[in-house]
C-alpha cells in the first residue's frame, strides 16, 4: 500500500516537473515577444519624434517665408 502511494507521489511529482518546464519555456517565449514589442515601441516614439521635427522645420521655413511676403507687399505698397 505505502509502495503504491509513493508511486502516486512520484508520478504527480513528474507531472508538475513537466507542467514546470513548459511554462518556463512559455514564460522565455513571452519574454522574448515582449522584448520585441518594447523595441517596436521605441522605433515607433523616434519616429513620431522626427516627424515633430520636420514639422517644426516646415514651420520655421513657412514663417521666414510669410515674413518676406509681407515685407514685398509692404514695399510694393500691396496692403
Amino acid at each position: 500500500m505505502a509502495e503504491q502511494i509513493d508511486n502516486i507521489i512520484l508520478e504527480h511529482l513528474k507531472a508538475i516537473r513537466s507542467e514546470l518546464a513548459e511554462i518556463k519555456a512559455d514564460t522565455s517565449d513571452i519574454k522574448l515577444r515582449l522584448h520585441s514589442v518594447d523595441a517596436s515601441v521605441i522605433e515607433l516614439r523616434r519616429n513620431d519624434l522626427h516627424l515633430f521635427e520636420d514639422d517644426a522645420r516646415h514651420q520655421v521655413s513657412i514663417d521666414k517665408l510669410v515674413e518676406r511676403i509681407q515685407r514685398i507687399e509692404k514695399r510694393l505698397e500691396l496692403t
